[in-house]
């Protein structure tokens, strides 16, 4: 009788021991998940330019020049956008960046005005209509951003953008700091750019979005998802 009660009370024990041994496990792997996960899982505010300009067409910067400009103006990330091309040396610096999150894009002559193309590999060919340029930059799982909205012969018209399978639309400030307000009639999501050709014009406007992780997919998914505002940086002189 008293060896039933005491392996009774040596089974109680035991089964108390496994218990406190699978909570303490438990703990353990709790914090191993917490130490191990990334840094930036939590979604954070990230800056940055999207529409800009080189040597490589009718800019008035290097490819250097713009990364360190981004750089000094706290940017995180920064596309570049030359008309009807991608730069020989954007195209062998840019996916190698280390710096800053460096997108390669381009800014596109369609038939009826320009469409931005952004994390495209190559260069999509002008003079296409703009559903067909859109479905170049698609086939290379860029975003396709009609630019600068109801600009005088190179900006498509509200009525047209309306109709495009497109992935957002470009709010922009002119040469004179002025805010083009055509893309508020646009019930689509929105990104801030100055369409900058020289330093000067980096420090009018930028995006700060909301993004996960700094890379180029989740910066892509944070367009779409309309979580881009803008921001003013400096205005210009």
């Amino acid at each position: 009788m008293k060896k039933k009660k005491h392996n009774k009370k040596k089974n109680k024990k035991s089964i108390k021991l496994k218990i406190i041994f699978l909570a303490i496990l438990a703990v353990i792997l709790i914090i191993v998940a917490i130490l191990t996960s990334p840094v930036n899982n939590e979604e954070r505010y990230y800056t940055g330019n999207l529409h800009t300009h080189t040597y490589a067409s009718d800019g008035k910067m290097s490819y250097e020049e713009i990364i360190n400009e981004s750089l000094n103006l706290g940017f995180d990330f920064i596309a570049i956008t030359d008309h009807n091309t991608i730069g020989k040396e954007v195209k062998e610096k840019c996916p190698q960046e280390k710096r800053i999150l460096c997108i390669m894009g381009e800014e596109i002559s369609t038939t009826k005005g320009h469409m931005l193309a952004i994390g495209i590999k190559e260069a999509v060919p002008k003079g296409l209509s703009p559903e067909e340029t859109i479905s170049k930059i698609h086939s290379q799982n860029g975003l396709a951003i009609p630019a600068h909205p109801e600009r005088k012969t190179i900006g498509l018209k509200i009525e047209e953008i309306k109709n495009l399978d497109i992935d957002a639309v470009e709010c922009h400030v002119n040469d004179k700091g002025e805010y083009n307000f055509s893309c508020d009639l646009l019930n689509l999501p929105k990104v801030y750019n100055s369409d900058a050709h020289n330093k000067e014009q980096l420090k009018i406007l930028a995006n700060i979005c909301i993004i996960k992780n700094l890379n180029l997919e989740s910066l892509k998914e944070a367009i779409k998802e309309n979580k881009c505002s803008q921001l003013r940086v400096k205005s210009q002189k």
